[in-house]
C-alpha cells in the first residue's frame, strides 16, 4: 500500500506525525528555558543571543514512532529503532556533555551498526560475491553510508532551518518516487521536519543539536539504502533520484573536507569554510541559503526522476553523473567569490 492509494490515510499520518514532532519540540523547548540548556554565542556561531538546544528531540520521537509503527519486518524495525535511538542519545550527550571527535566516532560507528547488519542481507544480492564475505561486505559498506549521511547532516546544520528543510524535502523526493514502506517512511521525515521547522526558521527559538542532526541523517542513509533492496523497475530510479537531491549537502560536506585537507588544516577543529557558512558570512540570510540548498536538492532530485521514468534507469544514473560534475564545479566558483569577497571586506 502507498500513501498515493490512500491519500486521507497519509494525510491524517502526516498530521498525527507533525503534531507529535511539534508538542515534543515544545516539550523540550520549555524544559531547556527552565534549566538553562543553552547554546551560547561565541566566535564561529551564526547567532547572536543564547538559544535553547537539543531540540531534536521531537523529531526523534516522530521517527522512532514511526519506525515501530511501519509495515516492515521485525528485524528491519528493531535495527532501525535501535539505531535511531542510539545515534539520538549519543547527540543528546554530545549536546551537553561534550565528546571528544575520537569517541563521537566511535559511538556513531557502534549506534548505526543495528541498522546495517539489519539491511546486510538485502544488500548482499547486489554485490559480486557471496556468502559470508557479500554479508559483512554489505554491512561495512551500509555502515559507511549511514555513518557519512550522519555527520553530513551533523556538519550542515549551522544555520537555521538548514538541516531541516533539506531533510523534509528529501523525504517528500522519496514521498513522490518511493513506494510502499520507502514512501511511507519518506512521509514520515517530512512530517517530524514539518513540527520542528517553525520553532527553526525564518529566526531559530531552539536548535536541534546533534540529538536532531544525527537522527535526520540516519533517517536520509535509511531510506537511500530501503531503496536499493526492493524490486521493480522504479526501485533503482527512486535511489538515484534521491541521492541526486542529497547532492547539495554531500558535495559541500566533501568538498569542504577535500579543501581542508589539502590546506593542512586539523579536521577534527572547528570551523566556517562550508559553502553556506560563507554565504550567510557573506550577508545573505540564513532562510534564503537554507531554502537554496533544498530547493536546488528537490529540482535535481526530481529531475533525474523524470528522466529514469522516460528514459530509464541507466539515463537516471547519468543524470546524476552530470548533476554531480556540474554542482562541484558551482560549488568551487562560489566557494571562490564568496571567499574573495570576503577577503575584501575584511581588507578594507
Amino acid at each position: 500500500m502507498n500513501p498515493a492509494d490512500t491519500p486521507l490515510l497519509a494525510l491524517l499520518a502526516a498530521l498525527l506525525l507533525a503534531a507529535v514532532s511539534a508538542a515534543g519540540t515544545a516539550v523540550w523547548w520549555h524544559r531547556a528555558q527552565r534549566g538553562g540548556w543553552m547554546d551560547l554565542p561565541g566566535h564561529r556561531s551564526n547567532h547572536s543571543r543564547p538559544t535553547p538546544r537539543g531540540g531534536g528531540v521531537g523529531m526523534l520521537a516522530t521517527l522512532l514512532l514511526a519506525a515501530l509503527l511501519l509495515p516492515w519486518p521485525l528485524a528491519l524495525r528493531l535495527g532501525l529503532t535501535a539505531s535511531l535511538l542510539l545515534v539520538g542519545l549519543l547527540g543528546l550527550l554530545d549536546d551537553y556533555r561534550g565528546l571528544r571527535p575520537g569517541w563521537k566516532l566511535l559511538g556513531q560507528v557502534l549506534a548505526v551498526l543495528p541498522l546495517a547488519i539489519t539491511l546486510a542481507p538485502g544488500l548482499a544480492d547486489l554485490l559480486p560475491v557471496a556468502g559470508m564475505v557479500a554479508l559483512l561486505l554489505s554491512a561495512g559498506l551500509a555502515a559507511c553510508v549511514l555513518l557519512f549521511f550522519v555527520n553530513a547532516w551533523n556538519f550542515m546544520d549551522g544555520i537555521d532551518g538548514i538541516a531541516a528543510l533539506s531533510a523534509a524535502m528529501l523525504g517528500l523526493v522519496a514521498l513522490l518516487v518511493g513506494s510502499g514502506a520507502l514512501a511511507w517512511f519518506g512521509l514520515a521525515l517530512a512530517a517530524a521536519c514539518a513540527g520542528f521547522l517553525p520553532w527553526n526558521l525564518p529566526r531559530a527559538r531552539l536548535f536541534m543539536g546533534d540529538a536532531g542532526s544525527h537522527a535526520l541523517g540516519l533517517a536520509v542513509g535509511a531510506l537511500l539504502l530501503l531503496a536499493l533492496p526492493a524490486t521493480g523497475t522504479s526501485v533503482p530510479i527512486a535511489f538515484w533520484a534521491l541521492l541526486t537531491a542529497s547532492l547539495p549537502f554531500a558535495i559541500d560536506v566533501l568538498a569542504t573536507l577535500g579543501r581542508r585537507t589539502l590546506d593542512g588544516e586539523p579536521l577534527a577543529h572547528a570551523h566556517r569554510r562550508h559553502l553556506y557558512q560563507l554565504a550567510v558570512r557573506k550577508g545573505y540570510s540564513h532562510a534564503r541559503v537554507a531554502l537554496a540548498y533544498a530547493g536546488l536538492g528537490a529540482a535535481l532530485g526530481s529531475g533525474v526522476a523524470m528522466i529514469g521514468r522516460a528514459q530509464g534507469e541507466d539515463a537516471a544514473g547519468l543524470a546524476l553523473a552530470a548533476a554531480t560534475a556540474a554542482l562541484a564545479l558551482a560549488w568551487s566558483l562560489l566557494r571562490g567569490r564568496l571567499a574573495a569577497g570576503l577577503e575584501g571586506e575584511a581588507r578594507a
